[in-house]
């Protein structure tokens, strides 16, 4: 058997590692094995992987959401905007009134979208989303801790859906902060910190 030379063997790891996926050849883990993270890159641990599937699965039980977490190494040039609205559309995430949330996470370059179904838009307006981003998830991203951060957004996306006193609760806090700005600016913001 032919030994394969060191320097072939990095340039394996360096085109694996550049790879940049398309909406199509993202792996739709739900249709393998009914898990509700793609993660192919292996950017998070497996055991944070179990964690989420269950919170999801148990969310989808209870109220019929659906919410799928995709994170990636790279999407190339694409527009993060685009490649999640294709995406949510190619996978169907979400039932019939698309109750289904796509939680994107691109490391090269930095990316945390959320992508909602108009069935979800009442429950996770942008306002909201964008107070997961930063609150939950960006504080962790930005120590280079995915697994931390995406559990974090996770439970409190459960948390929203499944508590109607703790939405309530937000939605008043919200009506009293003035202090956070224009969901446009929140988004530049979220990007700004989690580029550092």
């Amino acid at each position: 058997m032919r030994k394969i030379s060191l320097s072939a063997l990095f340039l394996i790891y360096t085109v694996l590692a550049l790879a940049q996926y398309t909406p199509e050849s993202v792996p739709n883990t739900k249709l393998v094995n009914n898990s509700y993270v793609s993660n192919p890159d292996h950017l998070i641990k497996e055991s944070t992987v179990a964690e989420i599937d269950s919170v999801l699965s148990r969310l989808e039980k209870q109220t019929s959401a659906q919410v799928a977490v995709v994170v990636l190494n790279s999407i190339g040039d694409a527009s993060d905007v685009d490649f999640s609205q294709s995406l949510f559309n190619l996978w169907g995430i979400g039932q019939a009134n698309s109750n289904g949330l796509l939680i994107l996470v691109v490391d090269n370059p930095h990316v945390l979208r959320f992508h909602t179904g108009y069935g979800l838009e009442g429950a996770l307006p942008d306002k909201i989303c964008k107070d997961i981003q930063r609150d939950k998830i960006v504080p962790s991203f930005k120590e280079g801790d995915y697994d931390t951060g995406l559990l974090n957004g996770v439970n409190e996306v459960s948390k929203i859906l499944t508590d109607p006193n703790y939405k309530a609760e937000l939605a008043a806090s919200q009506e009293t902060d003035t202090t956070t700005g224009s969901p446009i600016m929140v988004y530049l913001m979220i990007l700004a910190r989690y580029s550092l």
